[in-house]
């Protein structure tokens, strides 16, 4: 089988060549956002990032039929193609859902080591699925209160939307669309815009889902936000007006990638050969240690443990560099991003029987692996 994958997994060449051997997969690699129509003439299968826009337009002179992306977003395949017969359609949902939760809760951390947030503050989280389920039982670890809301599913416990306007935080999980009965297209836009005086907005899931022009609008919103409209072209003047902003990289941590990249490979293997392959990729097996001491004192003294998300991702940091670029690096700061793990992977053995207090917020985190 002749397959296209993108350039930015060439790094993992070695996990790639163990789902996908060559005695069986012919492997080529192209550029993500440069993807031609002769490069496609022959492949029979692609594996692509979101920068990658397929539709059948585009496909029909080739003879690709299955189509796998590492990514949980799915805007950048067309509906055409996801819902034809011809091709089989395959996208990592879930994979890197911790790595968004880490992203999460790196902010909330900033916030709180800078006085905007405290743990006596809500939460509303808006999407309910892989990433909101995660972050939701993360909040309760933390002692943090959090509503959520998603129209398509059927759960007493979620409430409507204006209930989470009502929150103080408010951070954006669900896909991307325009049409259907629960369009998420500016969910957040001129006629609500008011009723968000005052409020957090934190938006990982899709650019377009909160309309930047109203966002404008809204001094007293202290917003920030991973993904943008139009990407990789940045909104200069929406960049500097979030609080925090970063290129798209919430889900890219190496547990995030690796993750979505074994199941995207497994998909294509699953198409030639008819079976999956349980990778034993070594990046993933050692849990990281993270050393107690730095974060007890302000563990007690902000019912937080300051330093623990963002000592992997200095989130501040990354933002003041996209800032000073006015966003022109978004693809070389993607591309560049460390090879930090989630928190779901790190080592708490320090952690224990240093206090009751301590040890029952551990237990808690740990608990969160399943």
């Amino acid at each position: 089988m002749h397959v296209l994958i993108d350039n930015e997994f060439f790094k993992y060449s070695n996990l790639i060549e163990e789902i996908l051997p060559k005695k069986s997969f012919e492997k080529y690699f192209f550029v993500g956002t440069e993807l031609t129509t002769s490069e496609i003439k022959s492949a029979e299968a692609i594996l692509c990032r979101s920068v990658t826009k397929l539709n059948q337009e585009f496909l029909k002179d080739s003879q690709i039929s299955v189509i796998a992306s590492a990514t949980s977003g799915t805007d950048h395949i067309s509906d055409g193609l996801i819902n034809s017969k011809n091709y089989q359609t395959f996208f990592s949902s879930g994979a890197n859902a911790w790595s968004v939760v880490h992203y999460v809760m790196a902010v909330i951390e900033t916030l709180i080591a800078e006085k905007l947030f405290n743990s006596q503050k809500s939460v509303g989280i808006i999407g309910y699925g892989n990433i909101g389920k995660r972050l939701g039982k993360t909040l309760s670890a933390f002692n943090i209160s959090w509503h959520a809301n998603d129209p398509f599913l059927e759960d007493k416990n979620l409430v409507n939307l204006e209930t989470i306007f009502n929150c103080d935080l408010i951070t954006i999980h669900t896909p991307f669309s325009r049409e259907g009965e629960h369009p998420t297209y500016q969910l957040i836009n001129k006629n609500n815009i008011k009723s968000l005086k005052n409020k957090i907005i934190i938006n990982t899931s899709r650019g377009g889902i909160v309309d930047e022009k109203t966002l404008l609008q809204g001094e007293s919103i202290l917003y920030i936000s991973d993904v943008w409209e139009n990407e990789p072209k940045v909104n200069e003047l929406a960049l500097k007006h979030a609080y925090i902003s970063t290129p798209h990289i919430a889900g890219h941590s190496l547990d995030g990638k690796t993750g979505s990249l074994i199941e995207a490979c497994n998909f294509i293997r699953t198409a030639k050969l008819l079976d999956k392959i349980e990778c034993s990729y070594s990046a993933l097996e050692a849990l990281k240690i993270i050393t107690f001491d730095k974060f007890l004192n302000n563990f007690h003294a902000h019912d937080f443990p300051l330093g623990m998300f963002t000592s992997e991702f200095p989130i501040n940091e990354i933002s003041d560099e996209f800032k000073q670029a006015c966003g022109k690096n978004f693809l070389q700061l993607r591309s560049s991003h460390p090879q930090r793990r989630d928190f779901i992977n790190f080592n708490f053995n320090d952690f224990l029987n240093r206090d009751e207090s301590v040890d029952k917020f551990i237990n808690n985190l740990v608990r969160l692996r399943g």
